[in-house]
C-alpha cells in the first residue's frame, strides 16, 4: 500500500512538473529563450544537447527532408509538412509573438521617440537612435572624421517592399505599420517602406543605401506581400547577397530558387487552401518553388540556419496590415544570430551543375518525376576514391553489417576497383548518402523508395555522428 501510495505521489510530482515547464515554455520569453540556448547551443556556435535531442522536444523535430515521406505526396502535401515543422521548430517564439501582438494593439504613438528621414530618393526611414563612438578603423574607412566622434547605426533594416508607386498608398501603408516599426525600432531595426514596380528597384535602392549609409543597412531584412512578395524573391535571386532576411506572404510570380548555398534565411506565409479544394496549375507552381526556397535557405551545416534558415508557414492573411508575428520572431531571431557570427555569415557560393536544386521539389503528377532519373554512381566515383584515399591507414576491413541494395549495387558495379575492396559498408552507406543529399531532394525522395534500407541506415549513421548540422 505504501509503495503504491508512493508511485502515485511520485506520478503526481512529474506530471505537475511537466504541466509546469510546459507553461513556462508557452508564457515566460525568457525561459523559452533559455530553453533554446540550452537545446541548440548559443548561435553560430551551436551542437545540439546530446541528452535533451533524444527527447520528443519541439526543438528536435525532423526536418521534411530528414524524414521517411510517401514518395507519392503532392507539394500541397508537402507544403503542410513543412507547416507542421515551422510550427514547431519556432515554437520557443510564442511568449515573444504576445508581446510584439500586446504591443501593437495597445502602443500609441510608437514612433513619438523616432527620427524619421528622407535619404535622396529613399523617402521615410525610421532610425532606431543608436550611436556609438567612431574607432580608427570607421576613420581610415571615412565613415567618421575623428576617433571618437558618435555614428549612427542599426542593428539592422526592415525595408516593407510596396507593389505601388501611388502616394496615397505610401501614406497608408506607412501609418498602418507604425506599431510594427515601434517595436522593431526598440529592438534596434531601422524601419522603411519601399515603393517600388520591379525587383530591379528594390535592389537599387538598396545598393544606394549600403553605399552611403552602409552602418544604416548592412543587415537587410526585407518584406513583401503578394506582388511585392514576387519582387522581392526576383531580387533575392538576382543578388542573396544583398540579403540578411526574406519575408514573403502568398507571393505571386515566384520564381525557383537561385542555385546556391548560403542563402538569407527565408520565411514563407501561405494562406492555407480550403479543405477539399484542388489546387490550379498556377497555384501548384507556386508552392513547389515556394519549397524549393526553403528547402534551399536551410541547405547549410550550421544548427540555427539549417533549421530556421527556411520556414513554410501556414496562416490565413492577417486582417490588418500590421507585419505578421510569426514573420517578427523569426527576424528578431536572425538578427540575433548575425550578432553573435558577425563577420561569419556565409557568402552565396554557387553549387556544380550536377547539385542544382532545379526540380527540388517537383510535384509527383508531373512529367519529369514520371521519368524516374537513374541513380548515377559511376558520377560519384571519384569522390568514392578521393575519401578512400584519405582515409587510407585507417580503414577496416569489409564487413557484413549495412549491407543493402544500393551498397551491393556498388559494390558490383566496381568490382575491379581495389581501393573499394578496403571501405567499408559503414563507410558506404555514409560517403554514398552525403552524394545523393547534395544531389537534391528529388533523388533522396527516390532513394526511400528504391532501398528503405540504405536510407534507415544513412539516417542512423548520420546521427551518431553528430549530424552535420554541427
Amino acid at each position: 500500500m505504501k509503495v503504491a501510495k508512493f508511485l502515485l505521489v511520485f506520478i503526481l510530482g512529474v506530471f505537475i512538473l511537466y504541466v509546469l515547464e510546459g507553461a513556462c515554455f508557452r508564457l515566460v520569453e525568457k525561459y523559452a529563450e533559455n530553453r533554446l540556448t540550452i537545446a541548440w547551443g548559443y548561435s553560430g556556435a551551436g551542437t545540439f544537447n546530446s541528452i535533451l535531442k533524444h527527447l520528443p522536444i519541439n526543438h528536435f523535430k525532423e526536418r521534411p527532408e530528414d524524414e521517411v515521406l510517401d514518395a507519392d505526396q503532392s507539394s500541397l502535401q508537402k507544403a503542410m509538412v513543412e507547416g507542421e515543422y515551422a510550427a514547431a521548430v519556432m515554437s520557443f517564439a510564442r511568449p515573444m509573438r504576445d508581446r510584439y501582438e500586446e504591443y501593437v494593439k495597445s502602443k500609441l504613438e510608437p514612433l513619438s521617440k523616432f527620427e524619421i528621414r528622407d535619404y535622396g530618393e529613399v523617402r521615410g526611414l525610421v532610425l532606431p537612435g543608436l550611436k556609438k563612438p567612431a574607432s580608427l578603423e570607421d576613420v581610415n574607412n571615412k565613415d567618421a572624421r575623428r576617433v571618437g566622434d558618435d555614428l549612427e547605426y542599426s542593428e539592422g533594416m526592415l525595408v516593407r517592399v510596396l507593389a505601388s508607386t501611388k502616394p496615397e498608398d505610401y501614406e497608408n501603408e506607412f501609418a498602418e505599420l507604425e506599431s510594427t516599426f515601434g517595436f522593431l525600432l526598440e529592438n534596434g531595426i531601422a524601419c522603411l517602406v519601399l515603393p517600388v514596380s520591379s525587383g530591379e528597384e528594390i535592389l537599387d535602392r538598396i545598393a544606394y543605401l549600403q553605399a552611403e549609409h552602409k552602418l544604416l543597412s548592412q543587415n537587410i531584412f526585407a518584406w513583401g506581400d503578394q506582388k511585392g512578395a514576387g519582387y522581392l524573391l526576383e531580387a533575392c535571386r538576382e543578388s542573396p547577397e544583398k540579403f540578411k532576411g526574406v519575408y514573403v506572404g502568398d507571393p505571386i510570380g515566384t520564381p525557383r530558387s537561385p542555385n546556391v548555398t548560403g542563402l538569407p534565411w527565408l520565411t514563407v506565409r501561405i494562406s492555407p487552401p480550403k479543405e477539399g479544394s484542388v489546387l490550379n496549375k498556377e497555384e501548384e507552381e507556386t508552392i513547389k518553388n515556394v519549397l524549393s526556397w526553403v528547402r534551399a535557405g536551410r541547405m547549410i551545416n550550421s544548427v540555427y540556419p539549417s533549421r530556421l534558415g527556411g520556414l513554410l508557414h501556414l496562416e490565413d492573411s492577417p486582417k490588418s496590415g500590421q507585419m505578421p508575428s510569426f514573420f517578427v520572431a523569426c527576424l528578431l531571431q536572425c538578427s540575433r544570430y548575425i550578432e553573435r557570427v558577425g563577420g561569419k555569415w556565409p557568402t552565396p557560393q554557387p553549387l556544380p551543375a550536377e547539385d542544382s536544386l532545379e526540380g527540388i521539389t517537383v510535384a509527383p503528377d508531373s512529367p519529369s518525376m514520371k521519368e524516374e532519373k537513374p541513380f548515377d554512381l559511376e558520377r560519384i566515383e571519384k569522390t568514392i576514391q578521393k575519401l578512400s584515399k584519405e582515409e587510407e591507414e585507417t580503414v577496416k576491413l569489409v564487413d557484413a553489417t549495412f549491407d543493402c541494395e544500393i551498397v551491393k549495387g556498388y559494390r558490383q558495379l566496381h568490382s575491379n576497383n581495389p581501393n573499394l575492396k578496403q571501405v567499408s559498408n559503414r563507410d558506404l552507406v555514409l560517403m554514398l548518402g552525403a552524394e545523393f543529399e547534395k544531389m537534391g531532394v528529388e533523388v533522396i525522395d527516390q532513394i526511400k523508395v528504391k532501398d528503405p534500407l540504405f536510407y534507415r541506415f544513412y539516417l542512423s549513421l548520420r546521427a551518431l555522428e553528430d549530424s552535420p548540422l554541427h
